[in-house]
């Protein structure tokens, strides 16, 4: 969780907003509509971050969904250096898992622009490279933060049902639907967060970070041979995290 407060003298001769990820906010500020409370935030403390990501397009009905989750990532990437930053500043501290879903909320929200390139893979296939121009500011992760909130809200009184059934639509949101799967892991809830995984696996099999996730769960089941499965899957579909977390695991039986 988060809680805004101010701080001088941290260098850039004004006061900023410092959020502490994992102290629960008072009551005051959680009844303060958004708009109040995010800013508090200053928007002179923001980071314009460049990132870049690359798929191969599979076909007319698949190229849509291919750049859609290509951009996400590159989302995801400039979400992900901006907490990086903000923690190096102290502007901002993560504890748990805390971090891994508020870098997907940020990631679905942040203002960016997206130039696209076109070219070749090293296997001489076609390819296509998302190169993304991001404005990533402290108050998107105070936003972030009360929207986690509302959903783990909103998620305590939903049936077994409803709560394991993705809310795909037409507009798709990838971190929202990733981060409801971190909030079930971090209930200590993996088999909910499996069958979770599942039922967007069934909408969107070729989305990588879906099993990188699954992937995630099963080992806090101690369940090492459905693990790299998931992860043999997120490799086969292009994610160098789970073809490295293979190569490691496959060098330590070797030794």
């Amino acid at each position: 969780m988060v809680q805004a407060e101010k701080r001088h003298g941290l260098g850039w001769g004004q006061s900023v907003t410092v959020l502490t990820a994992g102290i629960i906010l008072a009551a005051g500020l959680l009844s303060m509509p958004t708009p109040i409370f995010a800013a508090r935030a200053e928007d002179a403390v923001t980071l314009r971050i460049d990132t870049e990501a690359s798929y191969r397009p599979a076909g007319a009905d698949t190229t849509a969904l291919d750049r859609n989750l290509t951009v996400f990532r590159a989302r995801r990437q400039a979400a992900d250096q901006a907490a990086d930053e903000f923690a190096r500043r102290r502007l901002i501290q993560f504890v748990d898992r805390d971090k891994d879903e508020l870098v997907l909320l940020v990631a679905d929200r942040l203002t960016a622009t997206v130039d696209e390139s076109r070219g070749r893979s090293a296997s001489g296939a076609p390819a296509r490279t998302i190169q993304l121009h991001a404005l990533v500011r402290l108050s998107d992760f105070i936003e972030a933060e009360l929207t986690s909130l509302r959903l783990k809200k909103e998620e305590a009184h939903e049936d077994y049902r409803s709560e394991m059934e993705p809310n795909v639509s037409p507009a798709l949101t990838p971190g929202h639907l990733l981060a409801r799967a971190y909030r079930l892991v971090d209930k200590n809830e993996p088999r909910m967060a499996i069958i979770y995984l599942d039922n967007l696996i069934h909408h969107y099999p070729g989305w990588r970070e879906l099993y990188e996730t699954k992937a995630m769960a099963l080992r806090l089941q101690d369940r090492p041979e459905q693990m790299e499965m998931a992860l043999h899957q997120a490799c086969t579909l292009g994610s160098p995290t789970a073809c490295t977390r293979l190569e490691q695991r496959q060098a330590v039986k070797e030794e």
